[in-house]
């Protein structure tokens, strides 16, 4: 007769190991994420010419990302030429942009836009120094801008006319109201 506790019995049962859960996310959708992030995508700008005694060349390329169908932001390049009074400047920085469609169906299914954007400029030109004389030398410039426009659009592309106002009218080479013409066009068709 067995004398004290009963002691449990244990089966020899074989250990399965246990497989981790892999989840594959389909390849197609891989691809349909990629070709939204594309479609996104898109690129254009603004030029500026004008040829006399004063000759002014800009280039202000941008890359754009649609956040939604009517709101995007994207950085920019910014590049003056300036020929004036047998003097030659060239100032060049970058700037970032925001803008949004806020009323579409206007003539041929164009759209009022606002649009702001900061630029940062190595701005070339003379300066007043401290004894009234005055002096070639660059300065780093900030300049807030922002105003509405019209965008155009022409298939996925698009013009638009911008009104903007300079909000640091004392330091920036940009007199109010600054007006420009520009383009976008996505990556993808």
């Amino acid at each position: 007769m067995p004398t004290g506790p009963p002691t449990p019995v244990q089966e020899n049962k074989p250990k399965t190991k246990e497989k981790p859960v892999v989840v594959q996310i389909p390849q197609e959708a891989v691809q349909q994420e990629e070709l939204e992030f594309l479609d996104r995508l898109y690129f254009g700008g603004s030029f500026g010419l004008q040829f006399g005694n004063y000759t002014n060349i800009s280039l202000l390329p941008i890359l754009g990302y649609k956040i939604t169908p009517k709101f995007s932001v994207g950085p920019g390049i910014v590049y003056h030429f300036i020929r004036s009074g047998g003097q030659t400047f060239q100032n060049f920085g970058g700037k970032v942009f925001a803008q949004h469609e806020v009323l579409g169906g206007i003539v041929n299914d164009g759209s009022l836009l606002v649009h702001a954007e900061y630029e940062v400029l190595s701005h070339e030109n003379y300066w007043r120094t401290t004894n009234g004389s005055f002096e070639l030398s660059r300065r780093i410039v900030y300049t807030p801008l922002a105003g509405v426009g019209y965008r155009q659009s022409a298939g996925r592309a698009s013009f638009d006319l911008l009104l903007l106002y300079n909000f640091n009218d004392t330091d920036s080479p940009y007199s109010n109201p600054v007006i420009r013409a520009g383009f976008n066009i996505p990556f993808r068709k």
